[in-house]
């Protein structure tokens, strides 16, 4: 058989050149270590954030009554006002049975002014703990207003761990310590605190003097009418007429004799 040829192979197209090939990636001997997310540094931790009274008296329970007259009366922001401030407060909270036990029609009976005073009137403006009333300066000043002519004055009285709050209209006493910090100290009372000042009027200002009237004129004590005359030059009166007289008698006589000679 003829020898078989091979044929040949059919040219290509010239190709167009390409880019060149990027070099494979380089492989390590050891695995790439795996970075953590880029986080931004947090602050320094700052002061603990302020005591929610709403809070904590709503987890207390039993406060609901007291809670209303926080909000209605707006003191919530003026108890927030003094923790903000770095001020110090003691506040007594009555319990909703505290409440009931009210005459009927009492707590409405009071207007919002009233109601005000009555939620201040359970706050001091400093700071007490259990042991500190023991040493209290009777009368203790609220953050109702002052202690003089009747008007927002407690006394608080301890008897071993027993603490009694009197206002002059009720005597009430601390049950239980709801919450207590360095700064801020609640206390739930069995009573309602009642100012003195709502049930009886303060004193009337003692009036001023009066200006002293004018003493009318002694007819005997005018001077105008009466000479005063030392009781020595009056003494000497007498003498000096004798003395006057006497001479101008001689004289007289001395004449008429003359003349009649």
């Amino acid at each position: 058989m003829p020898p078989t040829q091979s044929s040949a192979p059919a040219s290509l197209p010239p190709s167009q050149p390409s880019a060149p090939a990027s070099p494979p990636p380089t492989i390590s001997s050891s695995p790439a270590p795996i970075l953590s997310p880029v986080v931004a540094s947090a602050p320094a931790p700052g002061p603990p954030g302020l005591p929610n009274v709403i809070k904590i008296l709503a987890k207390a329970g039993s406060c609901s009554t007291f809670i209303k007259l926080l909000q209605i009366t707006h003191e919530v922001g003026e108890i927030t006002s003094l923790l903000n401030n770095s001020n110090s407060i003691t506040m007594f909270v009555p319990s909703d049975g505290a409440f009931l036990n009210l005459k009927t029609g009492t707590l409405n009976s009071f207007s919002d002014q009233r109601k005000a005073e009555l939620v201040k009137f359970h706050i001091l403006p400093s700071y007490f703990s259990l042991s500190q009333f023991q040493t209290a300066s009777n009368p203790v000043q609220t953050q109702a207003g002052g202690t003089t002519n009747r008007e927002f004055p407690i006394n608080i009285a301890t008897n071993g761990t027993a603490v009694n709050i009197t206002t002059g209209i009720v005597n009430a006493s601390l049950t239980s310590t709801i919450y207590t910090d360095s700064q801020l100290a609640i206390y739930q009372v069995d009573k309602v605190l009642l100012p003195l000042k709502f049930f009886v009027k303060p004193l009337p200002p003692a009036p001023a003097p009066e200006p002293s009237k004018p003493k009318k004129d002694d007819p005997s004590s005018d001077s105008s009418s009466v000479n005063v005359v030392p009781s020595g030059a009056t003494s000497l009166l007498p003498h000096t007429f004798q003395g006057m007289v006497y001479p101008g008698c001689f004289f007289f006589f001395s004449v008429c004799f003359v003349y009649m000679s």
